[in-house]
Protein backbone atom coordinates (compact mmCIF):
# COMPACT_ATOMS: atom_id res chain seq x y z
CA UNK A 1 0.00 0.00 0.00
CA UNK A 2 1.17 3.49 -0.83
CA UNK A 3 -1.36 6.28 -0.61
CA UNK A 4 -0.16 9.80 -1.35
CA UNK A 5 -2.59 12.57 -0.45
CA UNK A 6 -2.07 16.18 -1.45
CA UNK A 7 -3.95 19.00 0.21
CA UNK A 8 -3.43 22.34 -1.45
CA UNK A 9 -4.69 25.89 -1.06
CA UNK A 10 -7.31 26.45 -3.73
CA UNK A 11 -5.60 29.64 -4.92
CA UNK A 12 -3.14 27.33 -6.71
CA UNK A 13 -5.74 25.95 -9.14
CA UNK A 14 -5.17 28.87 -11.51
CA UNK A 15 -1.49 27.92 -11.80
CA UNK A 16 -1.31 24.13 -11.83
CA UNK A 17 -2.96 21.06 -13.30
CA UNK A 18 -3.23 18.87 -10.22
CA UNK A 19 -4.28 15.84 -12.29
CA UNK A 20 -0.94 16.09 -14.11
CA UNK A 21 0.92 16.57 -10.82
CA UNK A 22 -0.80 13.48 -9.36
CA UNK A 23 0.21 11.46 -12.42
CA UNK A 24 3.85 12.53 -12.23
CA UNK A 25 4.01 11.71 -8.51
CA UNK A 26 2.41 8.30 -9.15
CA UNK A 27 5.16 7.51 -11.65
CA UNK A 28 7.82 8.50 -9.11
CA UNK A 29 6.27 6.11 -6.60
CA UNK A 30 6.20 3.28 -9.14
CA UNK A 31 9.81 4.00 -10.18
CA UNK A 32 10.93 3.24 -6.63
CA UNK A 33 10.01 -0.44 -7.20
CA UNK A 34 9.01 -0.83 -3.54
CA UNK A 35 5.23 -0.48 -3.84
CA UNK A 36 2.83 -2.87 -5.57
CA UNK A 37 1.39 -1.15 -8.64
CA UNK A 38 -2.20 -1.89 -7.66
CA UNK A 39 -1.61 -0.41 -4.22
CA UNK A 40 -0.44 3.02 -5.41
CA UNK A 41 -2.91 5.89 -5.13
CA UNK A 42 -2.35 9.61 -5.50
CA UNK A 43 -5.14 12.05 -4.84
CA UNK A 44 -5.35 15.81 -4.38
CA UNK A 45 -7.87 17.93 -2.52
CA UNK A 46 -8.25 21.71 -2.71
CA UNK A 47 -8.67 23.47 0.61
CA UNK A 48 -10.82 26.59 0.46
CA UNK A 49 -10.49 27.78 4.05
CA UNK A 50 -6.99 28.45 5.37
CA UNK A 51 -4.76 31.08 6.94
CA UNK A 52 -1.04 31.01 6.25
CA UNK A 53 1.86 32.79 7.98
CA UNK A 54 1.42 36.56 7.66
CA UNK A 55 -2.04 36.22 6.10
CA UNK A 56 -0.95 37.52 2.68
CA UNK A 57 -3.57 36.65 0.05
CA UNK A 58 -0.93 35.13 -2.26
CA UNK A 59 0.35 32.67 0.37
CA UNK A 60 -0.24 29.09 -0.72
CA UNK A 61 0.63 25.55 0.28
CA UNK A 62 0.84 21.97 -0.90
CA UNK A 63 0.96 19.43 1.93
CA UNK A 64 1.69 15.80 1.03
CA UNK A 65 1.17 12.81 3.30
CA UNK A 66 2.40 9.41 2.12
CA UNK A 67 0.87 6.51 4.03
CA UNK A 68 2.70 3.23 3.47
CA UNK A 69 2.61 -0.26 4.87
CA UNK A 70 5.52 -1.47 6.97
CA UNK A 71 8.38 -3.29 5.32
CA UNK A 72 10.46 -0.60 3.62
CA UNK A 73 13.84 0.24 5.07
CA UNK A 74 14.97 3.73 6.04
CA UNK A 75 16.99 4.26 2.85
CA UNK A 76 13.99 3.35 0.69
CA UNK A 77 11.73 5.73 2.59
CA UNK A 78 14.30 8.54 2.46
CA UNK A 79 14.85 8.10 -1.27
CA UNK A 80 11.11 7.99 -1.94
CA UNK A 81 10.55 11.16 0.09
CA UNK A 82 13.41 12.96 -1.62
CA UNK A 83 12.21 11.93 -5.09
CA UNK A 84 8.62 12.97 -4.38
CA UNK A 85 9.71 16.39 -3.07
CA UNK A 86 12.05 16.87 -6.02
CA UNK A 87 9.24 16.04 -8.47
CA UNK A 88 6.78 18.37 -6.73
CA UNK A 89 9.37 21.17 -6.58
CA UNK A 90 10.03 20.68 -10.29
CA UNK A 91 6.29 20.93 -11.05
CA UNK A 92 5.89 24.20 -9.11
CA UNK A 93 9.37 25.74 -9.47
CA UNK A 94 8.23 29.00 -11.06
CA UNK A 95 5.76 29.80 -8.27
CA UNK A 96 8.15 28.49 -5.59
CA UNK A 97 10.53 31.31 -6.53
CA UNK A 98 7.89 33.92 -5.57
CA UNK A 99 8.33 33.01 -1.88
CA UNK A 100 4.57 32.64 -1.35
CA UNK A 101 4.41 28.86 -1.69
CA UNK A 102 5.17 26.34 1.08
CA UNK A 103 5.62 22.60 0.43
CA UNK A 104 5.64 19.76 2.93
CA UNK A 105 5.81 15.96 2.90
CA UNK A 106 5.41 13.46 5.72
CA UNK A 107 5.68 9.68 5.46
CA UNK A 108 3.55 7.64 7.84
CA UNK A 109 3.87 3.86 8.26
CA UNK A 110 0.62 1.99 8.82
CA UNK A 111 0.72 -1.13 10.99
CA UNK A 112 -0.98 -3.90 8.99
CA UNK A 113 -2.92 -5.20 11.98
CA UNK A 114 -4.79 -1.88 12.02
CA UNK A 115 -5.38 -1.63 8.27
CA UNK A 116 -8.19 -3.36 6.37
CA UNK A 117 -8.43 -3.41 2.57
CA UNK A 118 -10.41 -5.02 -0.22
CA UNK A 119 -8.62 -4.53 -3.52
CA UNK A 120 -9.36 -6.73 -6.57
CA UNK A 121 -7.20 -4.34 -8.65
CA UNK A 122 -4.18 -6.49 -7.69
CA UNK A 123 -5.81 -9.54 -9.30
CA UNK A 124 -6.73 -7.66 -12.49
CA UNK A 125 -3.25 -6.15 -12.94
CA UNK A 126 -1.60 -9.54 -12.31
CA UNK A 127 -3.82 -11.12 -14.99
CA UNK A 128 -2.94 -8.37 -17.48
CA UNK A 129 0.76 -8.93 -16.87
CA UNK A 130 0.41 -12.68 -17.09
CA UNK A 131 -2.09 -13.06 -19.94
CA UNK A 132 -2.13 -9.65 -21.63
CA UNK A 133 -5.86 -9.15 -21.02
CA UNK A 134 -7.58 -5.99 -19.85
Amino acid sequence: MAYLTLQYSDNLEKYFDFEQICGSLRLIMLDQKIFPEAGVRVRAYPISSYSIADGHSENAFIDMILRIGVGRNEDQKLKTGEMLMMELENNVKKLLKTEYLALALEIIEIDSKFSWKTNPIHKRISAIKKYGKK
